[in-house]
Parts: structure tokens; C-alpha cells; sequence
């Protein structure tokens, strides 16, 4: 999949160099189809940086089952291969060892967190400034919901994935006077928590039933290899 994928950026900047070669001045197109040409050189070419960003991607997970899988078994090693590519081609991202899945739909807190159980992963846990700051590059300004939440005892805060929640060092990751189990306007608790990169890159506790985008973590993606 790797190689194919190179193999097709080759094509793929070779078909941009063309049309590009196309549109010197001395071309003969007139301008409606000149100003289409230079539309599809711009989609073209925002296709080349996309497919470098994937395949980097790849090539980062790749680097990383090559150093796990030494003395591991060669069938867990395809199979871990296997389960990593197909992730990361369907738009899963790669950090720190682990894969990470960011939404563009809207789900309630607890919807989202099935559907992360449903591909073998977790509403993510926040770790260190890393993975903070990683999370709140790759969210685009959108508010996602995270795998922090005190349902069941108010004020007791974990981690859906059972990552150790730290309230020492996430300290700096909530949002000033945040949490405050207030929703605003209608009243009722705020048991889960979203990103909000909007806000300085900082956490916010909200209604459960609020519709937000999520992110998935499978944490430690490659530990079985």
C-alpha cells in the first residue's frame, strides 16, 4: 500500500508539472479555460500535499513496526501491519505510538465513545503537552470530546481507557475556573469533557448529551506486534 501510494504521487506530480507546463504564457487557451485549468492545478496540487502528509504518515508507522517487531512473531507482525494500514488510509493519524481518529460528525459523549469501542479504540486520554498540543493542532479549531468523564461520583475524574487521570499534571490543560459542572442556560450536570483549541488549547466540562465531534484513540496501536 505504501508503495502504491508513492507510485501514484509520481503520477500524480507528473500530471501537475503538465498542466503547469500547459499554462505559460504563450498558451493559446482562452481564459474561461485557462481559469479552469489553474482550478484544477489548484486542486491537483492541494491532492500532492494531502497524499506527501499520508504517506509521511505511513512511513512514521512503518519506521515504528519495524522496531517493534523485532523477536515478535511474524504473523502478529502482518497482522498488526495490516490493522495500522488500514487505519491510516481510511484517515486515522499517527503520533507517539498510537493511532488517533478525528471526527467530522457530531455525536452525544456517549455515542461517540461506542463508536470508538466499535473500532477497537477509546474516546482518547491526554498523556503529556505532546499529545495535548498534537490533539489540538489536528482538531482545526473544532471542539471534540475527549475520554475524560466523572459520571457516576462527581468530581472523581477517569479515563474511559483506563489511562491514570493525573490531577496534578492535567491542571494546566483545563480551562480557567473549568471544571464547573454548570450548563449553561438549561441547567443539568456537565459530566464529560471536550478540547476546546478555540480557547488556548483547553479542556471544558460539558453536558454529556451536547453534540460535538470526538477523537479516537487506540492507544498503544502497535504494543501487540
Amino acid at each position: 500500500m505504501y508503495f502504491q501510494g508513492q507510485k501514484t504521487l509520481r503520477d500524480v506530480e507528473e500530471a501537475v508539472h503538465k498542466i503547469r507546463a500547459s499554462l505559460q504564457p504563450n498558451t493559446t487557451l482562452d481564459t474561461s479555460k485557462e481559469l479552469d485549468s489553474l482550478q484544477l492545478l489548484d486542486e491537483a496540487q492541494a491532492g500532492v500535499r494531502m497524499l506527501k502528509a499520508q504517506l509521511g504518515n505511513v512511513s512514521a508507522a512503518y519506521g515504528e513496526i519495524q522496531i517493534r517487531s523485532d523477536g515478535a512473531a511474524r504473523g502478529a507482525v502482518q497482522d498488526g501491519c495490516s490493522d495500522v494500514l488500514t487505519k491510516l488510509f481510511r484517515g486515522w493519524r499517527f503520533f507517539g505510538g498510537n493511532l488517533y481518529y478525528f471526527s467530522q460528525e457530531r455525536k452525544w459523549w456517549d455515542d461517540a465513545e461506542q463508536f470508538c469501542v466499535s473500532q477497537d479504540s477509546h474516546l482518547t486520554s491526554v498523556s503529556s503537552q505532546a499529545e495535548q498540543e498534537f490533539l489540538s493542532n489536528e482538531t482545526k479549531g473544532e471542539d471534540h470530546w475527549i475520554g475524560l468523564t466523572d459520571l457516576g461520583t462527581e468530581g472523581s475524574w477517569r479515563w474511559v481507557d483506563g489511562t491514570e487521570y493525573r490531577a496534578d499534571t492535567s491542571r494546566g490543560f483545563w480551562e480557567e475556573n473549568q471544571p464547573d459542572n454548570w450548563h449553561q442556560g438549561t441547567g443539568g450536570r456537565e459530566d464529560c469533557v471536550e478540547i476546546r483549541p478555540r480557547k488556548l488549547n483547553t479542556w471544558n466540562d460539558a453536558n454529556c448529551t451536547q453534540l460535538s465531534r470526538w477523537i479516537c484513540k487506540q492507544a498503544h496501536g502497535l504494543a501487540g506486534l
